[in-house]
């Protein structure tokens, strides 16, 4: 009887996902414990690809799965620089607004990563960070990605970050991101017309 529950449950729900979160957020309680992290520094987070993150090839790790990563890249980031418990005591939030991912070489089966994850640029609604994914054996570049996390309704991210002692300078927008951001103009003024 017990098993069929159990079957039922992971049918029901992607019980690694829920797994990794805790796994997540105990490492973050462990890390802060000894030392924060500053918002410009660079926030690492681990991984390994399994045999449920690969594709219908069944040797390196599927597209979607390095979305999913970047989610507890992000989770992690937030909270090793105390960026999120900031936000909330403001009464924002955060929620992802686009990601642009470039994919330079697979992630095979078993093989263990990191994700560095570094905040490069903001606005005043939204914060871009930077992600890499560099496989543990050979120190190789797997695939990087920008995500923008934006604050909704009329919060302004950028007056909170800049309270920050280490952002007190903005730093010059990096060029991808400017051509990135008018590719995003582009398509959402295609899609305003199509309304």
């Amino acid at each position: 009887m017990y098993w069929i529950i159990a079957v039922l449950v992971l049918l029901a729900f992607d019980v690694n996902y829920y797994v990794r979160f805790i796994c997540t957020q105990l490492s973050l309680n462990i890390s802060n414990l000894f030392h924060k992290k500053k918002l410009t520094d660079t926030v690492t987070s681990y991984g390994v690809c399994t045999t449920q993150d690969i594709d219908i090839f069944l040797d390196h790790m599927n597209n979607v799965r390095f979305l999913r990563e970047l989610d507890f890249a992000r989770y992690h980031w937030f909270g090793r620089t105390n960026f999120w418990s900031k936000l909330r005591s403001r009464g924002a939030s955060s929620v992802q607004g686009a990601t642009s991912i470039r994919y330079r070489r697979m992630i095979g089966l078993f093989r263990p990563f990191r994700v560095e994850t570094r905040l490069v640029w903001w606005d005043e609604r939204s914060l871009y960070l930077e992600h890499r994914f560099v496989t543990l054996t050979d120190g190789f570049v797997r695939a990087v990605a920008i995500s923008r996390q934006v604050a909704p309704g009329r919060f302004n991210m950028g007056e909170l970050i800049e309270q920050f002692d280490e952002c007190r300078v903005k730093p010059e927008r990096p060029e991808e991101i400017g051509h990135w951001l008018e590719a995003i103009e582009v398509s959402s003024l295609k899609l305003r017309k199509e309304r």
